[in-house]
C-alpha cells in the first residue's frame, strides 16, 4: 500500500475522525474545568457559610497533627475567636475514613467545646447517609463516643475517631493543654 492509497483509505478517515473527536473532547473537558473549578478558598468560604448562615472573614493556621485515631487536615481562625477545623477519622469500615468539619468553640479565650459537625467527605463507608445532622449534632461537645448507629458502627467509630482528633487537637495545641470544665 503506498501513501496516497493509505491517505484515501477508511483506515486514515477513521484514525483523523478520532484524533478529531480527541482533540474536541479535550479541548472542552478543559474549558469546562477552568469554568466550573471551585477553589480550596471557595470550598472554605461555603463551610463557614454553612455554619454561620453568613460570610465570616477567616485565617490559615498552619497545623499539622495526627494520632491512631484521625488526622487533622486543615484549621482556620474565624474572626469570632473560633477556629473551622477539618480532620479525618480512622478505623471505618473496610479501613474507611470519614472526614469532618467542626468548629471548636473558644469563650474568653477558654476552650468550650466542638459544635456544627458535618460530614465533608467519606471513603469506603456503605451506610453513610444514615449520618443525618441530627445524628451529628449528638457528637459536637463529647468526650465519649457519643453515637453508634446500629450496622454502622464502623462508620460510627470513624465519625467518632474525626471528632476525638479535633477534640485532642484543640486541647493540645489550641488551648494549651487546658481541659474544658
Amino acid at each position: 500500500m503506498t501513501i496516497k492509497q493509505f491517505v484515501k483509505s477508511k483506515i486514515f478517515r477513521c484514525i483523523i475522525v478520532l484524533l478529531c473527536i480527541a482533540l474536541v473532547s479535550g479541548g472542552l473537558l478543559a474549558i469546562m474545568n477552568d469554568l466550573l473549578n471551585v477553589s480550596e478558598e471557595e470550598r472554605v468560604m461555603r463551610t463557614v457559610k454553612k455554619i454561620y448562615g453568613k460570610e465570616v472573614a477567616y485565617s490559615v493556621v498552619d497545623a499539622s497533627y495526627s494520632d491512631e485515631k484521625g488526622k487533622i487536615d486543615a484549621v482556620y481562625l474565624l474572626e469570632d475567636g473560633n477556629y473551622l477545623i477539618k480532620a479525618t477519622g480512622n478505623k471505618g469500615y473496610k479501613q474507611g475514613t470519614i472526614t469532618i468539619w467542626c468548629v471548636a468553640a473558644f469563650s474568653e479565650g477558654t476552650f468550650a467545646g466542638v459544635r456544627d459537625v458535618s460530614v465533608a467527605g467519606y471513603e469506603k463507608q456503605t451506610l453513610m447517609s444514615k449520618f443525618t445532622s441530627d445524628v451529628l449534632k449528638k457528637f459536637g461537645g463529647t468526650d465519649d463516643n457519643a453515637v453508634t448507629i446500629s450496622g454502622a458502627t464502623f462508620s460510627a467509630t470513624a465519625a467518632n475517631n474525626a471528632v476525638n482528633t479535633v477534640l485532642a487537637y484543640a486541647r493540645s495545641t489550641l488551648a494549651g493543654g487546658q481541659e474544658n470544665d
